[in-house]
C-alpha cells in the first residue's frame, strides 16, 4: 500500500510538473494564435501601404502631366489592365476626383508573388501634390487585393518639408476594415507619418515611417500597434522597384495575449519578417499571395 501511494504521489508530481511547464509555454511562449494575429497585422498593414503606393505612383505622374488627357492612362504599367479617369483633366480646377478602376481583376506578378486588384479606388485631390497642405482622400468601392476586401477612408496629406529638407507626409486611416477571403474581419484606425528622403535617382529614395494603430482583430479582441523602431522602406528591383520594408519593428499588443514584436529584416529585399515574444522567435517570408494563416487560429 505504501509503495502504491508513493508511486501515485510521484506520478502526480510528474503530471503537475508537465502541466506547469505547458502553462508557462502558453503564457510566455509564442503560441499559434500569437503568430497568426501578428501575421494578420503585418498583412493588413501591407495592404493599406500597397494602396498608398498605387495612389501616389499614379497621381505623381498625373500631376507632373498637369492631368491632361494624354496622361489619363496607367502611369505605372506598360500594358495596363485598369483605367484611370479624372473628372477635371486640367491643372487648375480643384478638388478633382480620380477613379482607378481595376474591374473584375488586374494582376501583377513579381518574385513569385502575386497582387490581384479588383474593384474601384476613388481619390479626391485637393490641390497640386507638391503644394503644402494638399491631400489625397482615398475611398473604396468594392475593392479587394487577393480576395481581401478593403474599406475605410485613407487621407494622405503633404505636410511640407522638415528641417532636413525631406518631404513629410501623414497617412490617416479612419473606419478601416479588412474582410479576409475566409470571411474573418479586422477593423483598424491608424495614424502614420512618412519622411520621404528623395534622391536624384528615384530608385534610391527612402521612406521612414512612424506612428500607431488600433482596432479589433478577427477574434473580436482589441489590439494596438505601435512602431517602436522606424520602418525603413526602399525601392527593390526584385519587386519591380516597389517600396519594401527592410528594417524597423512594431509592437502588437492584444487585450488577451499581451505584446508580440514584429521585426522587419528584409536582407536583399527578401521579405523576411520575424515574429517574437519573450525570446521565442518565428521567421517567415512575407507574400501578398499567401496570408500565412493557420488552422488553429481559424478555429478559435
Amino acid at each position: 500500500m505504501k509503495r502504491k501511494i508513493s508511486q501515485m504521489l510521484m506520478l502526480s508530481a510528474i503530471l503537475m510538473s508537465i502541466f506547469q511547464a505547458c502553462s508557462k509555454d502558453d503564457q510566455e511562449g509564442l503560441s499559434d494564435t500569437d503568430l497568426a494575429l501578428a501575421q494578420d497585422d503585418a498583412y493588413t498593414y501591407a495592404l493599406y501601404e500597397e494602396v498608398d503606393q498605387m495612389v501616389m505612383d499614379e497621381l505623381a505622374v498625373l500631376d507632373a502631366g498637369a492631368y491632361f488627357p494624354a496622361t489619363l492612362k496607367s502611369a505605372t504599367e506598360e500594358e495596363p489592365c485598369y483605367t484611370v479617369d479624372v473628372d477635371f483633366p486640367d491643372s487648375t480646377r480643384f478638388p478633382k476626383v480620380i477613379t482607378l478602376d481595376y474591374g473584375d481583376g488586374c494582376t501583377i506578378i513579381f518574385r513569385n508573388d502575386t497582387i490581384t486588384r479588383k474593384g474601384v479606388i476613388q481619390v479626391t485631390v485637393t490641390d497640386r501634390w507638391f503644394t503644402e497642405g494638399a491631400q489625397h482622400i482615398v475611398t473604396f468601392i468594392g475593392f479587394s487585393i487577393n480576395g481581401a476586401g478593403i474599406e475605410g477612408t485613407r487621407t494622405i496629406t503633404n505636410k511640407g518639408f522638415n528641417d532636413s529638407g525631406n518631404l513629410v507626409i501623414s497617412a490617416i486611416l479612419e473606419g478601416g476594415k479588412v474582410t479576409f477571403s475566409d470571411g474573418m474581419i479586422m477593423t483598424i484606425d491608424a495614424s502614420y507619418e512618412k519622411e520621404w528622403i528623395r534622391h536624384l535617382m528615384p530608385q534610391n529614395d527612402t521612406l521612414v515611417i512612424t506612428g500607431s494603430a488600433s482596432g479589433v482583430n478577427i477574434l473580436g479582441e482589441n489590439f494596438s500597434r505601435v512602431i517602436t523602431e522606424p520602418l525603413i522602406l526602399v525601392h527593390c528591383r526584385e519587386y519591380r522597384w516597389r517600396w519594401v520594408i527592410i528594417d524597423g519593428a512594431a509592437e502588437l499588443t492584444n487585450s488577451t495575449t499581451g505584446t508580440t514584436t514584429i521585426d522587419y529584416t528584409a536582407e536583399d529585399c527578401d521579405g523576411t519578417v520575424i515574429v517574437n515574444k519573450n525570446g521565442y522567435r518565428h521567421n517567415y517570408f512575407f507574400k501578398y499571395n499567401h496570408r500565412h494563416h493557420n488552422r488553429l487560429h481559424r478555429q478559435q
